[in-house]
């Protein structure tokens, strides 16, 4: 044992029950007895076991005298204790040594641990549930993953790292057997190292949030001070859009800088549909691969080669550019539909129709036609006689050939919403649906039932820009059902302005 042992164990133990000390006494001095401060100790089944590790076993013993010392000390009142028996933490600075032998200490009935799981668990220590527990006695928390459970451990250990050893001195030598066969066999000269791997880089999907600002920043507004309703004042937390260039990220992107990042490709190439996530057995190789893939080839392809391959075609069919009929509902500006009325000058052939079709066309057209029913029964026969007035559909060429397109291939699906939704509302309440999503994971929440853990159900709603309410349905309902094309049985419903708001 050295100083470095006696400074370790300063800060491990002894000035950690100095820190507990001195918040008990702040409080008792200010009075704030009522409300515990939840102290988690992280504690370990380490008491030794491994050798070689100075005074660490028995800083970690003597933490888990405070659990004694909360009812002998008083401290009940100003702390509450949660001991958090830590197990095996694979990457951490203590047991990066010991990465090589987690694999084979887990086949013994231990459970590792990442750090992210390891600080996932100890997270959990400080749920409300578990603080309101804490309040009335301390809480010895068992996470070492069983580690505690294996006598002699340090020895284990031992010899699993000697085994390890064991096998790559083995593997070793048959590689220089392998070596020297391959060269007295070959004229090409034998690979005695692996050849470098170049590692490629990832995107980086984030949302950004503001940098909230210190309470000094803020000194020079203090004249402002009581002079606005705090009650009544917007605060805008995030923001979501559906619009030509993708989401509101992507299109800040266009107009700040004037290019897509990597990132901002990939989403677009996303959402047009260009590419997709896989997480499977690729059918051509037979091997297992995470990550994009080409939608029609089906072939991976890496995040950083999504913007040089698609990158053309994204900026073709995103922004401001000529109509694409597939994107405006089939609305061609040089074929734009019009109908002409003719007057019929001799009698036409007849043609066959229902019952009900041929009344309906002897009540509009009267005498200028003529219906009689077949002598086989149960259709009839329709015949425009001259002088009948049809409309006859006419392509006319506008000039209005620009507009500011959803991306090609953009769909809700892509997000999540279910076909038959898709197919029963209009393409509005859609765009409303993702922009919303889009705007409260912004603001950091990821669950929208969230908000009535701190708001009554009376106090959240919704304002959203109604415009004309439902185009779609508004086109089916006047236009499409003049023209006796298929409408839905609810699409009336669709065009009321507040249907968006309600979904």
């Amino acid at each position: 044992l050295g100083s470095h042992s006696e400074f370790a164990q300063r800060v491990l133990l002894t000035n950690l029950i100095r820190l507990l000390g001195s918040i008990k006494d702040t409080k008792e001095r200010l009075g704030y007895n009522t409300r515990s401060s939840l102290v988690v100790l992280p504690l370990s089944s380490n008491h030794g076991n491994f050798g070689g590790d100075g005074l660490y076993g028995e800083c970690k013993i003597g933490l888990e005298t405070a659990f004694n010392r909360w009812k002998s000390e008083s401290w009940k009142n100003y702390l509450s204790i949660a001991g958090a028996v830590i197990g095996w933490t694979r990457g951490t600075g203590l047991m990066s040594g010991n990465n090589v032998v987690a694999q084979e200490i887990e086949r013994l009935g231990v459970r590792t641990f990442s750090t992210r799981e390891m600080a996932f668990n100890i997270l959990g220590l400080v749920h409300p549930r578990i603080c309101r527990l804490a309040c009335r006695q301390p809480i010895w928390a068992d996470i070492n993953g069983g580690m505690g459970g294996i006598s002699d451990f340090g020895d284990v250990v031992s010899k699993v790292r000697v085994d390890i050893q064991r096998k790559i001195s083995t593997l070793q030598v048959i590689a220089r057997e392998a070596a020297l066969d391959y060269a007295a066999q070959s004229t090409q000269p034998a690979v005695t190292s692996l050849s470098a791997q170049g590692a490629t880089p990832l995107a980086k999907h984030k949302h950004h949030f503001p940098a909230p600002r210190h309470y000094e920043q803020l000194q020079h507004l203090r004249h402002l001070q009581d002079m606005v309703n705090l009650d009544k004042v917007v605060v805008v937390t995030g923001y979501g859009e559906v619009g030509s260039y993708g989401n509101a990220e992507t299109r800040w992107e266009m107009e700040a800088y004037g290019e897509f990042s990597l990132e901002g490709c990939i989403e677009l190439a996303w959402t047009m549909g260009l590419i997709k996530h896989f997480n499977g057995t690729l059918k051509a190789t037979g091997t297992m691969y995470v990550g994009w893939v080409d939608a029609k080839t089906e072939k991976p392809i890496r995040d950083i080669d999504v913007k040089p391959r698609y990158e053309e075609y994204i900026l073709a069919h995103t922004g401001i550019r000529l109509i694409e009929p597939e994107m405006a509902h089939g609305y061609d500006p040089n074929r734009r539909t019009i109908l002409r009325e003719i007057q019929i000058e001799h009698d036409m052939e007849p043609f066959e129709a229902t019952a009900d079709e041929a009344a309906t066309f002897k009540a509009q057209n009267g005498s200028n036609v003529d219906i009689w029913e077949t002598s086989s029964g149960g259709s009839w026969l329709v015949k425009f006689l001259k002088g009948a007035l049809i409309r006859v559909p006419m392509a006319l060429q506008t000039n209005r050939l620009v507009a500011a397109l959803l991306p090609t291939g953009w769909s809700p699906a892509i997000y999540g919403i279910p076909d038959d939704v898709i197919r029963q509302v209009d393409p509005v309440t859609c765009y409303v649906l993702v922009a919303t999503v889009e705007a409260l994971v912004r603001s950091g929440i990821t669950d929208p039932y969230e908000l009535y853990q701190y708001f009554h159900v009376s106090e959240v709603g919704n304002t959203t820009g109604s415009a004309l309410g439902g185009c779609r349905a508004i086109r089916e309902v006047f236009k499409d059902r003049y023209l006796d094309k298929e409408v839905k049985n609810d699409a009336l419903q669709e065009t009321f302005i507040s249907t968006v708001q309600a979904w």
